[in-house]
């Protein structure tokens, strides 16, 4: 399951992609880790601090900035997702975690970037409502 748009208000901006980064799907997250400076590309590890949630799908490019893609990085969006592994509790609510390795989940048994806020759980559904908190570098 990706991340699943659910509510509030969107900030949607293109970010130029890195030519190491596979194709991009809707609800793929989306990170400067890892990528050229200046580009991004899918979060494919754990521990990666993300930029934001892809809405647009795009073809891996062959050279650096041969491709934008559209992401949401706006922290009042809402979005469904599952965890990566394991079954989310009633306790993981109001807490932060870290996108899971594959950029599609969340993992809720370990946390380094806390760049996840976890908002609601369904325990029946073993899925979460979530919000990303951006992570952002200064320019010097």
């Amino acid at each position: 399951m990706a991340f699943e748009y659910m509510y509030g208000p969107r900030k949607i901006i293109e970010l130029p992609l890195d030519s190491t980064t596979a194709d991009i799907t809707v609800g793929l997250m989306i990170t400067a880790a890892d990528a050229t400076d200046g580009y991004f590309k899918e979060v494919d590890a754990s521990g990666e601090a993300v930029t934001g949630v892809a809405v647009s799908k795009v073809s891996s490019p062959s050279a650096d900035g041969g491709a934008v893609v559209k992401v949401d990085v706006s922290p009042a969006s809402v979005y469904k997702v599952a965890p990566d592994a394991g079954t989310i509790a009633v306790t993981d609510a109001m807490n932060t975690a870290d996108c899971g390795a594959d950029g599609l989940t969340v993992n809720i048994d370990a946390s380094a970037t806390d760049d996840i806020q976890i908002l609601s759980v369904d325990v029946n559904a073993n899925t979460m409502a979530v919000s990303i908190i951006p992570t952002f570098s200064g320019v010097a």
